[in-house]
């Protein structure tokens, strides 16, 4: 098993069956010209499982709903659309690495085996976030997935699955690899 831990989550991901697109050596020439990657991906019941996990819990005392959730007329918050992004440029470096162009030869031939052809995608998003932010998670969501509905039908995938780290870690998909860090008490 491979550990990480990201965002207050560790993660034990199965050897040879994991990767991570900022680590490959295809990704790297092009992280500077404005491409992102979701942060974990691993092999679960033949289908790929791709993660992002943000923690907003230190952060909170300024945010509101609207840093999150776009308003109609309005410029969409940016934490929203880095989400769009990193989830649009994910399915791009995917697709790329199935359809044989020169660069995603490259990249498949780092993928572990299993998805070195077209595999159902499971895409996820993890936020921990305090009790008052928890409220607006329902609204990111449809509009997460309203924004992206076009890009996920051209990869196959219904809807990006966005919930909170308690939701995310109690789901059969993520329960078997991924926990909280342990934190130790702090002094008062």
């Amino acid at each position: 098993m491979a550990v990480y831990e990201e965002s207050g989550l560790r993660l034990d991901l199965p050897d040879g069956a994991h990767f991570r697109l900022a680590a490959t050596t295809s990704y790297r020439p092009l992280s500077g010209q404005s491409l992102k990657e979701m942060d974990f991906a691993w092999v679960h019941e033949g289908r790929l499982v791709l993660l992002e996990v943000k923690d907003f819990t230190e952060t909170t005392a300024m945010l509101a709903g609207t840093d999150f959730i776009p308003v109609k007329g309005q410029p969409s918050p940016w934490r929203f659309d880095e989400l769009v992004g990193k989830i649009t440029d994910t399915l791009m470096m995917l697709l790329a690495s199935w359809s044989g162009n020169d660069w995603g030869q490259g990249l498949r031939a780092e993928l572990p085996v299993a998805v070195r052809k077209p595999v159902k995608l499971v895409l996820a998003v993890g936020l921990d976030l305090p009790a008052q932010l928890k409220v607006y998670l329902s609204a990111l969501r449809i509009a997460l997935n309203a924004r992206l509905k076009g890009r996920l039908k051209l990869a196959g995938v219904e809807a990006v699955a966005l919930m909170d780290y308690d939701t995310l870690i109690s789901r059969p998909v993520f329960s078997p690899y991924v926990t909280r860090v342990a934190t130790s008490a702090k002094p008062v």
